[in-house]
């Protein structure tokens, strides 16, 4: 598979131009009311200045007889009403970054599902693309701050400073150089800690991935009996530790070269500091700036190095670590969607496949090899064969979630691969050996393949009733078709065999013309097994039906079987036909005999 890299081109420009808009778009009314707050704070912090100078003249002066007490207290009223307007807006902003960053990381959280559901299938075969959206969900939180901290210098710091600029330059000009002492040497230090973290972040990637499946090995839900009963706890333990290992060992390798850099430009911040507060001393004291001006540059001086500090060491600082997830991030949602625009697609019409061969992304051979099948509307198939013959991605490309290596799968005389997946999945449904157990319902397990069927509650009953499943057992089902199927909600768990029975009901709930099971029993015994396959025989007469089984006497069913082996077709025919034969198929119905 070919990957997209759009890394380089995707700078901080890039960044503003792509996340505002999503921010907007989460949100717009607090985005709007956000900037308005931002700018009325900074502004508010700006004037404080200006009334910090105008007490201190004030009261100096009506120490001399300058100035009545009425007009010290005047002025002293004006600086506490700016500082607590300014303390109001603080308050209101940050509650609006609060509601409005809760919505943009939905927001972004849906624009990555809504990536993944038009991305081509086989992409999830490639462990570099599982990186590509484990990098991508940790850039969110990373673009959210980037937002915040952006639109802060924008709207709220940058009002604040460029007020500060003139009024320093009014005093002086060269009170303006603090500006540059603060700002440079902590701004290229946060250059080079940027580099640094997106290096770090593309190499710990992989090595998260190897965490998170050892940790679930070791105490996941779906692991957690068969780790114990294999008494193979310590084993995923001992990978876990190395793994965990490995991971802090590319972080703390980052973390080193970071504090050199930080502890060089923060000593030049400080001599910086020290710099400009004694530049101003110096000027009061030859009389160039009053002492009411003195003080509310020392104020300006303080406010502006821990302001600076708090902006560039810890905002501008967190997205320049976290730059390399917000080009993660970014670069996930370039990339280019399957191009699939054909939007309708004929009903009950033949599937074709044509000299198809396939192989997964990084593997050394094909999957399948020259595969020639053609399925007639109405037909019922059984496919058979050992495990790693290549059935379910046989499956996988009549049904259009993969398009062939090489050769065609045809519906009528349309090429699948260019068929929208929607226009594909309207007219099929399908039940998996790997089925989904939802925290839902009942009702809602099996009416989540069509929400939008009429009669639905008549359906479900009949659905769940063709695969024996009994909704009136209170044992089972407390509460009916509404009974919580998931502990973690308060409600029940099943075993394996009624979970497949739901999944096989969901799957004969829509109404599709295409209807694929995919060795979704095997939690039920072959005889059992057997009767199921039978009555959705029964149930999927009108419609094309495939059924994937390695089990010989569920095949029997089917008007015509297909017996795969390594990758290819190797017989075709009915029962009787292949049994005739003494071929491949001949051989597992005789190894098989017993179970039946």
């Amino acid at each position: 598979m070919k990957k997209n890299n759009h890394k380089k081109n995707i700078d901080f420009i890039y960044m503003i131009k792509e996340i505002y808009p999503m921010s907007f778009k989460a949100s717009p009314a607090y985005s709007v009311l956000l900037q308005i707050i931002n700018i009325l704070t900074g502004l508010a912090n700006g004037v404080i200045l200006l009334a910090t100078q105008w007490f201190f003249d004030a009261a100096l002066q009506a120490s001399s007889g300058g100035e009545t007490l009425k007009s010290v207290l005047l002025v002293l009223g004006v600086f506490v009403s700016l500082k607590l307007s300014a303390t109001i807006f603080e308050g209101v902003r940050q509650y609006l970054v609060e509601v409005h960053n809760s919505r943009v990381m939905a927001y972004m959280m849906s624009e990555i599902h809504r990536k993944s559901a038009k991305i081509d299938p086989i992409m999830y075969e490639d462990p570099a693309y599982l990186d590509d959206i484990n990098k991508a969900a940790n850039g969110v939180g990373s673009a959210i701050y980037f937002n915040y901290v952006t639109s802060c210098i924008i709207t709220f710091h940058l009002p604040y400073f460029i007020f500060l600029s003139i009024y320093l330059t009014k005093l002086h000009p060269a009170l303006v150089l603090c500006l540059l002492f603060v700002f440079i040497p902590v701004l290229i230090s946060h250059l080079f800690r940027s580099s640094l973290y997106a290096k770090m972040e593309d190499d710990s990637a992989p090595i998260r991935r190897q965490v998170a499946a050892y940790s679930d090995a070791c105490s996941g839900k779906s692991f957690y009996k068969e780790t114990r009963a294999l008494g193979v706890f310590g084993y995923f333990q001992k990978l876990l530790k190395g793994s965990v290992k490995s991971l802090n060992e590319v972080v703390w390798g980052t973390q080193k070269k970071v504090a050199i850099v930080d502890f060089g430009f923060n000593t030049l911040h400080l001599l910086g500091y020290v710099g400009v507060f004694g530049l101003a001393f110096i000027f009061m004291l030859r009389g160039e700036i009053s002492v009411g001006a003195f003080a509310a540059v020392f104020t300006a001086i303080d406010t502006m190095f821990a302001s600076m500090e708090y902006l560039i060491g810890s905002h501008i600082g967190s997205i320049t670590d976290g730059m390399g997830e917000i080009r993660n991030f970014l670069e996930f949602l370039r990339i280019s969607p399957s191009h699939r625009d054909i939007q309708h697609l004929d009903k009950k019409c033949e599937i074709r496949m044509q000299n198809v061969s396939f192989r997964y992304p990084n593997a050394d051979v094909e999957a399948l090899h020259d595969v020639n099948l053609l399925v007639q509307p109405g037909e019922t198939i059984a496919i058979v064969g050992e495990n790693g013959a290549g059935k379910s991605t046989l499956v996988k490309l009549l049904m259009g979630l993969y398009t062939p290596s090489t050769g065609i799968v045809e519906y009528g005389d349309t090429d699948i691969k260019f068929v929208e997946y929607s226009a594909l999945f309207d007219r099929m449904s399908g039940v998996f050996q790997k089925y989904s157990k939802y925290a839902l319902s009942l009702k809602d397990n099996v009416m989540i393949s069509d929400f939008n069927a009429p009669d639905s509650n008549d359906r479900i009953e009949k659905s769940l009733g063709d695969v024996h499943v009994d909704k009136s057992d209170l044992s089972v089902f407390p509460d009916g078709l509404d009974t919580m199927l998931s502990r973690e909600f308060d409600g029940v768990d099943l075993s394996g065999g009624q979970w497949q029975r739901i999944a096989i009901a969901r799957g004969i709930y829509r109404d599709s013309d295409l209807i694929i099971l995919d060795e979704p029993t095997a939690a039920i015994d072959p005889i059992e097994e057997s009767n199921i396959y039978r009555e959705f025989a029964h149930m999927a007469e009108g419609k094309t039906a495939i059924i994937v089984t390695h089990r010989i006497g569920s095949a029997k069913i089917a008007d015509r079987i297909v017996v795969m082996k390594s990758g290819e077709i190797a017989e075709t025919g009915t029962h009787e036909q292949l049994v005739a034969k003494n071929g491949v198929y001949a051989n597992m119905y005789e190894a098989q005999s017993k179970w039946y």
